[in-house]
């Protein structure tokens, strides 16, 4: 069996991750899976099917965020606390588990006890991952000293890894002992274009995707669109009160009816306008859809994307309160002018696959 852990901070590591198990399920159809994270199921059984398990576990406490963009520090630095008071508790549960379960290997995506577990009962572990949270941790601890310890013990159990598999867009990840580049890991939409706009009833307006995650956008409320009335506009999650005539909230069973997903979605629409995290630029670039940019707060991943992100798709920046007031029509009308640069390779999700199967 593969057991794997998933971080529930955002939806990158569980869609990344996600498709990973993807292609090793294509190369071992018969391989037992179980995911253990507090990220939704649905977007494993979305990926994989019905073959693998999910086990619902708070397997680490990334950061608290008051919204998409707001990092609640003092707020991260409580819930570790109350994480770190039965670590040791937890890892020898989890380490009972997989040899109870007959783990053969542990995948981690990139919570510290994914490799603590392993370590201690006897399995190899590789972890997949463009940052993890020591270099978080350590960055932030220069205003919280409890985010700094917390830095230190997130470094010691990634030192514990049998291997890393290191994605562009990469931070310090030099707690790790074992490092290997691949090729990025992006996944792609099923839906040819003029498909999945036909699907979602789109007209021949320029169509934008707002996209915030779980957590949403509540202060931007969507009336202050409707004087971009060139464009039609898509929201997935939590925003302000109010509508407008060229706003759409799009519901996630209203996307399942049409017998789509969420990757098909990017690929529909002309830009997507979002915070700047692994899973969204890689599903634009996956799509071939341009990216408006905010800002997310200091998060130490993201000077890294905004550096790297201009190589891969077009992209332009909107601030916050440009974002929030509904301007950005200037932002708009800029990316798409931009051309798109060389196509990258896009099979690190294979690659990772097949490090896996040696591994077993």
């Amino acid at each position: 069996m593969l057991a794997a852990y998933v971080s529930g901070h955002g939806f990158g590591h569980a869609t990344r991750t996600g498709e990973v198990l993807r292609r090793l399920r294509e190369q071992a159809r018969d391989l037992p899976i179980t995911v253990s994270t507090s990220a939704p199921a649905e977007l494993f059984f979305e990926a994989v099917g019905a073959s693998i398990s999910v086990r619902p576990l708070e397997c680490d406490v990334g950061l608290v965020q008051k919204d998409a963009l707001t990092i609640d520090e003092a707020g991260s630095a409580d819930a570790l606390d109350r994480f770190l008071e039965g670590w040791p508790r937890l890892v020898e549960a989890e380490s009972r588990w997989l040899r109870e379960s007959g783990a053969r290997l542990v995948l981690g995506d990139i919570p510290p006890l994914a490799f603590a577990a392993a370590a201690e009962a006897g399995l190899p572990s590789v972890a997949l991952a463009n940052f993890s949270w020591d270099w978080i941790y350590r960055h932030l601890g220069r205003r919280h000293r409890r985010l700094a310890e917390a830095a230190e013990w997130a470094a010691a159990a990634y030192e514990r890894a049998g291997s890393l598999l290191r994605l562009p867009f990469a931070g310090d990840l030099s707690a790790f002992r074992k490092i290997e580049d691949i090729p990025l890991l992006a996944r792609r939409p099923a839906a040819g274009k003029a498909d999945a706009r036909r699907r979602l009833g789109l007209d021949d307006r320029p169509a934008v995707l707002l996209s915030f995650g779980g957590l949403g956008m509540p202060d931007l409320d969507p009336t202050s669109l409707a004087r971009l009335a060139p464009y039609q506009f898509l929201v997935t999650g939590r925003m302000g009160g109010g509508g407008a005539p060229n706003v759409r909230r799009l519901p996630n069973a209203e996307l399942t009816a049409a017998g789509l997903e969420y990757t098909d979605l990017v690929a529909a629409v002309d830009v997507v306008v979002s915070k700047p995290g692994y899973g969204i630029v890689t599903d634009c670039i996956g799509a071939g859809t341009r990216l408006v940019y905010t800002d997310r707060g200091d998060f130490p991943e993201y000077p890294v994307l905004v550096a790297e992100m201009p190589r891969y798709l077009p992209v332009t920046f909107v601030s916050n309160e440009d974002l929030c007031r509904g301007r950005l029509e200037g932002a708009l009308d800029s990316v798409r002018a931009l051309p798109f640069p060389s196509p990258p390779r896009l099979d690190g999700a294979s690659i990772a696959a097949s490090r896996l199967l040696a591994a077993l």
